[in-house]
């Protein structure tokens, strides 16, 4: 028998077009308040994407103080990142990190930039607190979905393609990743070394030769964290200056535009195209 002939591939509005337009909800809670029904959902979306042991995870979760979900409206966990909020002192001046790890979010609701309304989310709570004092996002990533988050949104944030890292801001991630990370930091690198129990499945963000070819960024993040495939983790710093914020807000608004011009430009061609009758004409 032949085989089945490979199916089309979808532009990316009429995928957009075709994604849930059902709203995700943020519920933010102390990591030791999860229920077993809640820590069975966050469990039931991370195994999809991430290739681990049960228990290594849960152990993971437990050693943030906190944890956001991302739920439907109908109570399915559709992502989930854990996160730490602390204060360090960077040249002798107070400074506000903001850790976020562990982070999944389902495919299908990807386009709702739960992430970064996360961040926005956190980043309000910490300046009700301490108005003046910086916020500064750390986040380690074996994904280079998760990398791209940078160039695709913010101005400033390291490591980078187009130019090193400056002295002060390596030492500060040095800083940081040592106090966190400890002998798994790789300061040569930039990396933290594989744990050998936790890892991206290897169909979840595949890099192969079409894709390096085609997006500098990804090609980068490949570069400097060639064992990503392995479980090494990328470290990345992003001041979250209001310049920085009003960067990524503009960089969403431009994709949502560019998406609902394709998605009127693919409606209007659809509805150009002339479709044979459903009715037969019978001779009289």
């Amino acid at each position: 028998m032949p085989s089945n002939p490979p199916a089309p591939r979808r532009s990316t509005a009429r995928t957009i077009l075709m994604l849930p337009k059902e709203p995700v909800r943020i519920e933010v809670l102390p990591s030791a308040a999860l229920t077993p029904a809640q820590l069975d959902g966050v469990w039931s979306v991370t195994t999809r994407y991430v290739d681990t042991a049960r228990p290594d995870f849960e152990r993971k979760l437990g050693e943030l103080p906190e944890i956001a979900l991302f739920r439907t409206a109908g109570g399915e966990v559709v992502g989930v990142t854990s996160f730490d909020v602390y204060r360090v002192r960077r040249a002798g001046r107070p400074r506000t990190v903001i850790f976020t790890s562990s982070v999944v979010v389902d495919e299908r609701y990807r386009r709702q930039n739960l992430p970064l309304r996360l961040g926005v989310r956190l980043f309000i709570r910490t300046k009700l607190r301490r108005p003046l004092e910086p916020v500064d996002w750390l986040f380690d990533t074996f994904s280079y979905r998760s990398y791209v988050l940078l160039p695709r949104n913010f101005a400033e944030y390291w490591p980078r393609r187009d130019r090193a890292t400056p002295p002060g801001a390596a030492a500060y991630m040095d800083q940081l990743a040592r106090d966190r990370y400890g002998d798994a930091w790789r300061p040569a690198l930039g990396v933290v070394g594989r744990s050998g129990g936790k890892r991206l499945r290897p169909e979840t963000a595949p890099v192969d030769d079409r894709l390096l070819a085609a997006d500098a960024d990804v090609r980068f993040f490949d570069t400097v964290n060639a064992g990503h495939r392995e479980g090494d983790m990328l470290v990345c710093l992003c001041p979250l200056t209001v310049q920085n914020w009003a960067h990524a807000l503009g960089s969403v608004a431009r994709r949502q535009r560019d998406v609902r011009a394709r998605g009127r430009s693919i409606r209007r061609h659809s509805a150009s195209v002339r479709r044979p009758s459903l009715t037969t004409n019978r001779p009289a």
